[in-house]
């Protein structure tokens, strides 16, 4: 990501202040917005809101509704696009989804579909492409202070649209001439279908509106935390900064050689994204009058038969005293079907969802017992659950395990012979700093530095002689790297003897 093409000025605003420049960006490319919804989502809406409207059902809706995670992607990848100068079109984001819209998307479509931070968040698996652990540390860092009110903004949102809808079926109703009002009203009403339609439609019609809107300053508001935590304006400033010397030093030299120019000639130079199968009434014997008079009796005619299934409380619910209690109400509402009056009522739970959702707990149910029963199998079969890893770089060194040399006091030496300091501190901080964490992990971030490391070990160890040590040494090292005030080799022999004493029951504990 190149923040020097960036079309906005980056700095750290309050989260008020980020969803206002959020609105800003809905503002400017607001048609694009529109179209790359409505490429995305006019088909499956149209799709799902018929099947909605001849059945009656709110259910299509809902799973157009709970599908929104997967309706933003494109939104937001157009944005990110385009906030640097690049404009994709919906047809080349509908082309390239696999590459942006996969990752993470299971988990927001189940687990984390209901986060009030859903469109705060959705960045770090969509822009920056994290997974697994790496994920969730990221979320962890995003949702540090300062808070950004990502919650607030999406029950905002959420209200903002409900109330336009029923607005927009209001003034829809309202615009109907007078003198049509009452046989328009009497009409509308004995229409369910076309009420349905019109509400979908409504709905839609808004969602066209509030869907870039939430999508736009959700992303502002994840830009902006990320200029409070990593700096950005600050990283921007010092790179023009330098940019503007370099120009300046340019310049300069360019001014010495036209002076040169000058004294030499007078003259200047010139710069330039089947029905069911009915019962047929057997006709036996046709001849007998009294046969024949027994079929017309059992005929379709005078005796209607139907078959069907339905679903049924148990006598014990359905008996219960309490008559007033609104959980057997609601459970009667959707396990029991009327013939008569279950297509009006759009709680009516689908044979098929219900069967659908027991074998989807099946399924879970037995995932769990053979999770637990890996756990528990012998022989290093089961799925351990990783402790925190130590970062590889913790203040700009090296703390890999491997990285460290096999003779730390022979090293130690020739560095000093050098007369390099700053070289011995760092070696004997990377050891101390690996030999702790493999005695005592501690989660540490991938941007820790050594003052990070002795406030984690002093929460966890207190007053122990090791962390003593490693005030000690971090205070030499902070003056020789950073203050540029090298501590004499004397202190660091001393340093060296003390980590001597105290190593040997650390890395045997770590070993054990």
């Amino acid at each position: 990501m190149d923040l020097n093409r960036i079309n906005a000025r980056l700095a750290p605003r309050s989260c008020w202040q980020a969803v206002d420049f959020g609105t800003r960006l809905y503002r400017r490319w607001w048609r694009q917005g529109a179209l790359v919804w409505l490429v995305f989502t006019a088909l499956p809406f149209a799709l799902l809101a018929g099947y909605g409207a001849a059945t009656r059902s709110v259910w299509p809706m809902l799973v157009f509704w709970w599908l929104k995670p997967l309706w933003e992607r494109p939104l937001l990848a157009f944005y990110s696009r385009a906030l640097f100068g690049d404009y994709p079109s919906p047809w080349t984001l509908l082309r390239t989804f696999r590459s942006y819209g996969v990752n993470g998307l299971a988990g927001q479509l189940t687990w984390r579909r209901l986060s009030p931070m859903r469109g705060f968040l959705t960045g770090v698996w969509q822009l920056e492409g994290s997974k697994g652990d790496k994920a969730s540390g990221r979320l962890s860092v995003l949702l540090r202070p300062p808070s950004q009110r990502a919650g607030t903004l999406t029950l905002t949102v959420l209200t903002l649209e409900h109330m336009m809808t029923v607005a927009l079926v209001v003034l829809a109703i309202t615009l109907v001439p007078w003198q049509f009002n009452l046989e328009f009203s009497v009409w509308f009403q004995e229409q369910s279908r076309l009420q349905w339609a019109f509400a979908n439609l409504a709905w839609y019609l808004v969602l066209m509106v509030t869907e870039p809107l939430y999508v736009a300053t959700s992303f502002a508001l994840y830009l902006n935390q990320r200029t409070w935590l990593e700096g950005w304006d600050l990283q921007l400033g010092l790179t023009r900064i330098g940019e503007r010397r370099r120009r300046a030093g340019r310049g300069g030299a360019a001014l010495l050689v036209l002076l040169a120019l000058f004294s030499a000639a007078p003259h200047p130079a010139e710069a330039q994204a089947p029905p069911t199968g009915q019962a047929e009434s057997a006709s036996t014997d046709k001849d007998a009058p009294k046969q024949q008079a027994l079929d017309l009796l059992a005929s379709d005619t005078f005796m209607p038969f139907e078959e069907r299934q339905d679903r049924r409380l148990r006598e014990s619910l359905r008996d219960d005293d309490d008559n007033d209690s609104w959980w057997r109400d609601l459970l009667k509402k959707l396990i029991e079907q009327d013939r008569d009056g279950g297509d009006n009522d759009p709680l009516s739970v689908p044979d098929a969802l219900v069967e659908g959702m027991g074998y989807l707990l099946l399924l879970v149910l037995l995932g769990v017992i053979l999770a637990l029963i890996l756990q528990r199998l012998p022989g290093g079969l089961a799925r351990r659950r990783r402790g925190p890893e130590m970062p590889v770089s913790v203040a700009g060194l090296d703390t890999r395990a491997d990285s460290l040399p096999a003779d730390l006091n022979q090293a130690l030496d020739e560095e000093l012979a050098r007369g390099d300091i700053r070289a011995a501190l760092a070696l004997l901080l990377r050891d101390g700093l690996i030999t702790l964490f493999q005695r005592h992990p501690t989660p540490l971030t991938a941007g820790a530095t050594e003052q990070d490391c002795l406030r984690a070990y002093r929460r966890l160890l207190g007053d122990a002689p090791v962390v003593a040590w490693l005030t000690d040494l971090i205070d030499a090292w902070t003056r020789t790297a950073w203050a540029h005030r090298p501590s004499d080799q004397e202190r660091v022999r001393a340093l060296r003897d003390r980590w001597g004493e105290l190593r040997p029951a650390l890395a045997g504990r770590a070993a054990s």
